[in-house]
């Protein structure tokens, strides 16, 4: 099962939309990069897991992979000067090509959804008329309850948090980083249930409403402007780290979720992590069966023809990407660097 390809006319306006604001003047460098990736002629996928008010960015408790506002907006007009925009949902409406040629194109995406890109990153899309894909945890969205990854940035921002909650298991998954990540998810909730109340009461308001999921009322809001509603598991569990029966339930309850709650049939996957091991060709079998058409992972990279559907590449990209990396990123440049450090190569 591979990508299908789609017509691009390279030098044509990136998005054909009355709200698109008009780019930057292209600088040397910036002309370079952007022919470079046009002369790939391939899909680029985009992940970000988080877009947050400006004045935030130097708070303790806000991760590395979120991005500003005004980093995103910036990093959108770039998008839109390098090729046009393409929305995973309707790449893979059916199994045939749709061109008879490929061609360049970005598609954006979301992990996790917090609250503060609901706020933030939606007005730029709006603004600038881009469609993107937004992958949810069906069961935190139910409950409102912050991702485990996010507890934990709070706990290691405020220490006192876990003072009368404290426990060895706590301490660790506290001490090292992406210890959590180890544990399976009936593990990990036993774990941080210890804790999850005194973070909602003592942490900084600002960061709990930033950082708690979505509502479905928001994602309907999201799919009725055009988004895709793509699933990200019940509960945000690393599929590798779960028993067979957990995974399986994992993925076609998060299917049957957005199915029953927003009435549309979702297409898309993002395997949690989506290291290479954090998921396998069985997992890819049971997407299939629950009707999912495609998920996508955290390997850098670009999709074509032959790529398989149910291992997407996107590059990842948080609050440290300058302008200059950011264009780097998107270019391809530094994929090789990026699958080394995540173990892909």
């Amino acid at each position: 099962m591979a990508v299908q390809s789609f017509q691009n006319q390279s030098d044509a306006p990136a998005v054909a939309s009355s709200r698109t604001s008009p780019s930057p003047k292209i600088s040397p460098s910036r002309g370079i990069l952007r022919s470079l990736f046009r002369s790939r002629q391939a899909l680029r996928i985009i992940c970000y897991h988080g877009v947050i008010a400006d004045e935030l960015a130097d708070a303790s408790w806000v991760p590395e992979y979120f991005v500003t506002q005004s980093q995103f907006r910036e990093q959108m007009q770039i998008v839109q000067a390098f090729a046009q925009t393409v929305r995973l949902a309707d790449y893979f409406k059916d199994s045939k090509p749709r061109g008879k040629s490929s061609g360049a194109g970005i598609a954006i995406t979301f992990d996790d959804v917090p609250a503060c890109t609901f706020a933030y990153a939606r007005p730029v899309l709006k603004e600038l008329g881009i469609s993107a894909t937004f992958y949810v945890s069906t069961g935190l969205v139910t409950s409102r309850r912050i991702p485990a990854a996010e507890i934990v940035q709070l706990l290691r921002a405020y220490p006192k948090m876990q003072k009368n909650a404290s426990s060895p298991a706590l301490d660790e998954i506290c001490r090292k980083p992406n210890a959590h990540k180890s544990l399976s998810i009936e593990t990990l909730q036993r774990i941080l249930s210890r804790v999850d109340g005194q973070v909602l009461t003592n942490a900084p308001q600002e960061a709990v409403h930033a950082l708690k999921p979505l509502s479905w009322l928001q994602l309907r809001t999201l799919a009725d402007e055009g988004h895709e509603i793509g699933g990200h598991t019940v509960d945000h569990a690393i599929l590798a780290r779960q028993t067979r029966t957990t995974r399986t339930h994992q993925v076609a309850k998060c299917y049957d979720d957005i199915r029953d709650h927003l009435k549309i049939e979702p297409t898309g996957f993002a395997y949690p992590n989506g290291g290479p091991t954090d998921f396998d060709a069985n997992d890819a079998d049971v997407l299939c069966e629950s009707g999912f058409k495609y998920a996508v992972t955290t390997e850098a990279g670009f999709c074509n023809s032959t790529t398989p559907k149910f291992a997407l590449p996107r590059v990842c990209i948080g609050v440290g990407h300058t302008r200059m990396r950011f264009m780097l990123e998107v270019s391809g440049l530094l994929d090789k660097r990026r699958r080394r450090q995540h173990g892909w190569i």
